[in-house]
């Protein structure tokens, strides 16, 4: 029996997943947790086999907690599962730590052949990341944009980017973040000059149709 957490902020998709998972006898979902500070507390009591993770929840850095899961349980498998652009957020999660990444929207039809993948101790991607992260991991590249501009950014201002689009202003940003403004300011410019956008409206409309579209 393999035993898998379920971390998301969303009672009806963890449900929906349970559901999926529960009608394979040899899986069972032994916890669910809809924040990080849920999920490390649950975590703290007992690792189970997998955790199927959401890479958004609230303002938490997505790929910063997979790596905090990894240290807590070093042992335990992660399947990514999110709205995010897979183009965009596939390679970052394997690099962070993750063992697989789905869509939401693959969830219905692949969910069970992703989680049964990664808990053999392969690594689930779509037949397209598979040749585009393996290419870059085997060379040691970092992405340059070549298929999104948002690949220009790091992983932080990235999340940041995400922040901006979401409303909050610097100070606000740096407060979640444990940072100070002027930082956050840097990494306001850095994302400007690496999208090529002129001015800090500019930004703020860019990270905006970011968040509603998953395109700028």
């Amino acid at each position: 029996m393999k035993r898998i957490i379920l971390i998301d902020d969303h009672p009806i998709v963890r449900l929906g997943i349970r559901t999926l998972l529960e009608t394979r006898e040899d899986f069972k979902v032994c916890a669910e947790a809809s924040s990080r500070k849920e999920a490390l507390e649950v975590l703290l009591q007992d690792c189970p086999d997998l955790a199927v993770v959401d890479l958004v929840l609230g303002l938490d850095d997505g790929l910063e907690f997979i790596k905090e899961l990894k240290v807590q349980c070093p042992d335990l498998k992660l399947l990514v599962m999110t709205m995010q652009d897979e183009s965009v957020y596939a390679e970052r999660v394997i690099r962070a730590g993750a063992d697989g990444f789905i869509t939401k929207q693959d969830a219905t039809n692949h969910m069970l052949e992703a989680v049964e993948t990664v808990l053999k101790g392969h690594v689930y991607l779509t037949r397209a990341s598979t040749a585009r992260v393996l290419g870059r991991l085997l060379k040691n590249e970092v992405p340059h944009g070549n298929e999104s501009t948002v690949n220009r950014l790091s992983d932080r201002e990235l999340h940041v980017f995400q922040m901006i689009g979401a409303g909050l202003r610097t100070q606000e940003i740096a407060e979640a973040l444990g940072l100070s403004g002027k930082t956050i300011e840097t990494y306001r410019e850095n994302i400007k000059k690496k999208l090529d956008l002129p001015n800090a409206a500019a930004l703020k409309n860019a990270a905006l149709q970011w968040v509603q579209t998953g395109k700028i």
